[in-house]
């Protein structure tokens, strides 16, 4: 072909560079971490299983300096999350919890100890296997900084799946064996109930919700309405319609003769793909404080629902002309922005609350988060002792999110922005992480990977069994809240929504979107 002979060759070269690898697994990692088998998916640890398989295929090499940066940047987001309630929490339950994580600790150490010292395991291999066992990304650096790398990541690889896998069934068996115990427990502790009806009622038909006479002469409200197949808020200017379906929350009798009016109860589960989402929030802005919801114009300015109101761990269901106090936990249901915009103004102080990510103060927090973590501290006998980079970087985080603002750095963000980060600097580490375990992975598998797999089971049931015994039976910390701290304590996230999924909530909500994601 004539035409063809004018052609002319041309080649073309394409450059692979650290980061393109990076956050092309990065990618890969999250599409499959997506992938879910009856609400179960692997979520962020999808990542971690696609640089393992690419680093053992393709022998890609990994960049330390952006595992430490994903690293901190995690445990940083964590902090600032945690950090405008964990103070008080530490203050009213601090006794108990903290006793229940020390025995966890304490426990964990002597069966890691005992393990390696009866089996001969490696040290390295053994912080491994006890760090990828309780799927802890600061223990794994920490280990990182004290012990063989080649080894510890090895033991982290192995133990990773096996300890999850043992975690996992050790909650959900335990919940569903002590359910009934579990409920009770909450029944106890909660005087609100919920329950769906048909709108049936004609004189009901084309009311808002703030004008129906039923609801607010027998005390309740309606948190979510089901129309069209669709779930949507109920706000005070929501008009009703004959057959909607109406969620109604109060004290049980009140539900009961509320019902009677509106019309038929119906078993319907509202639609689990929702937008509509439930969301616990402190009342620490003093310019709310004693200042009634009509006053405040809450549903008015953020179509939001209050549910309910824990003062002093007495349940009610708001009331227009009802004060709000300082410390009240309000009880919203409304979409995840509209929840957000309630929390900054029920939760914190204006001043304190940036809009957005201010580049200054978070570089501010990471530089204090660096300067804590590489203090050193001399301890005789012991040697040296640091708080290493995930050590700092946690620190910082709570210590910027209790106060909020320190000088002029702001240290409280929107949410989504903290978890947009904090899944940023989980991606990161998981991908030099994996890079690194998949390299050597296959090739030093042998028959000891047998028993490491029963090491790591062993290294994450035990300490959560002597935990739970001595949490709930000694310490009298109810089942719910027990498994609550031994997941926080033992970084579980997997373990904590397992947990989540079969352990009844204090009162019934509209249903948010879960799936088991492995952390």
């Amino acid at each position: 072909m004539p035409e063809a002979e004018n052609l002319i060759a041309l080649e073309i070269y394409f450059q692979r560079t650290e980061l393109l690898v990076t956050f092309l697994l990065a990618l890969l990692g999250i599409a499959f971490g997506n992938l879910t088998i009856k609400g179960v998916g692997f979520g962020s640890s999808g990542v971690l299983i696609a640089a393992m398989v690419a680093g053992y295929f393709f022998q890609f090499e990994p960049v330390a300096i952006l595992a430490n940066l994903g690293i901190v940047l995690f445990l940083l987001c964590v902090g600032l999350e945690a950090g405008p309630s964990f103070f008080r929490a530490f203050k009213q339950h601090g006794r108990r919890y903290i006793a229940n994580v020390l025995v966890l600790l304490a426990v964990s150490g002597v069966n890691t100890v005992a393990i390696i010292a009866l089996t001969g395991v490696p040290i390295g291999i053994g912080l491994g296997l006890f760090a990828g066992s309780f799927t802890s990304s600061p223990a794994l650096i920490s280990a990182l900084q004290f012990s063989p790398e080649d080894e510890v990541i090895f033991g982290y690889g192995v133990a990773y799946p096996f300890g999850l896998l043992g975690v996992i069934l050790f909650i959900s068996i335990s919940v569903r064996v002590l359910r009934d115990k579990v409920a009770a427990e909450l029944s106890e502790r909660s005087h609100l109930h919920s329950a769906v009806f048909k709108l049936e009622n004609d004189d009901l038909h084309g009311q808002l919700i703030r004008d129906a006479e039923v609801l607010k002469r027998h005390d309740v409200v309606v948190s979510g309405i089901l129309r069209d197949l669709s779930v949507r808020g109920a706000s005070g200017s929501t008009v009703l319609q004959r057959g909607d379906l109406l969620r109604v929350e109060g004290i049980p009798e009140n539900v009961a003769s509320a019902g009677a009016e509106i019309g038929e109860e119906v078993q319907e589960t509202f639609d689990e793909n929702s937008e509509l989402d439930t969301r616990s929030i402190v009342v620490e802005n003093i310019s709310v404080v004693n200042r009634s919801l009509h006053d405040l114009g809450i549903r008015l300015r953020f179509n939001a629902t209050l549910t309910r109101i824990i003062r002093a761990n007495i349940e009610f269901v708001p009331v227009e002309d009802q004060p709000l106090a300082y410390g009240d936990v309000v009880v919203a249901v409304g979409t995840p922005y509209q929840l957000d915009q309630l929390e900054i103004f029920l939760g914190h102080k204006h001043h304190t609350v940036q809009p957005r990510v201010d580049i200054g103060s978070l570089a501010a927090i990471l530089f204090l988060a660096f300067a804590i973590g590489g203090v050193v501290v001399p301890m005789p006998g012991l040697g040296q002792f640091s708080l290493g980079i995930a050590g700092g970087a946690l620190v910082a985080g709570l210590i910027f999110g209790h106060f909020g603002r320190i000088g002029n750095f702001i240290g409280r963000f929107p949410r989504n922005a903290t978890a947009v980060l904090k899944e940023l600097g989980l991606a990161l580490f998981f991908v030099q992480v994996g890079l690194e375990t998949g390299q050597s992975f296959v090739e030093s598998l042998g028959f000891e990977a047998v028993y490491y797999a029963l090491y790591a089971i062993l290294f994450a049931v035990v300490p959560m069994a002597a935990s739970f015994l001595v949490g709930h039976y000694m310490l009298r910390i109810p089942i719910s809240e027990c498994f609550g701290v031994i997941c926080g304590g033992m970084t579980l996230h997997p373990a904590s929504t397992s947990s989540a999924k079969w352990t009844p909530p204090s009162a019934p909500l509209l249903p948010t979107r879960r799936s088991t994601q492995l952390l």
